[in-house]
């Protein structure tokens, strides 16, 4: 026989709930909330119920250029950038690395 143990939690959004949501999200670019470049945003249902339960940024293809742009930014700084930079990977080391 095997006991089997549940804990419910308060719905997103409600009182009590151990998850934070907002009411709207926009894009998350090189490390910055940005409203989409068009403006739209479209309601995010919950697969549960089929209900919306906040809105998300409904992007085009810049922003979508931006996004391109900031992970490419990112990759030629963690590649080591200028010639004679180091890494941020080499700076940092491996994530098991201790002091």
């Amino acid at each position: 026989m095997s006991i089997v143990e549940s804990t419910v939690y308060s719905v997103p959004g409600e009182s009590g709930s151990p998850v934070e949501l907002r009411e709207r999200y926009e894009n998350f670019i090189g490390g910055h909330w940005i409203a989409p470049t068009t403006g739209e945003y479209r309601e995010n249902l919950t697969p549960s119920t089929g209900e919306p339960f906040c809105q998300v940024a409904y992007s085009g293809a810049q922003d979508i250029e931006l996004a391109l742009d900031a992970a490419h930014a990112a990759k030629e700084c963690d590649e080591g950038g200028p010639p004679g930079r180091r890494s941020r990977r080499e700076e940092v080391g491996p994530p098991y690395r201790t002091a």
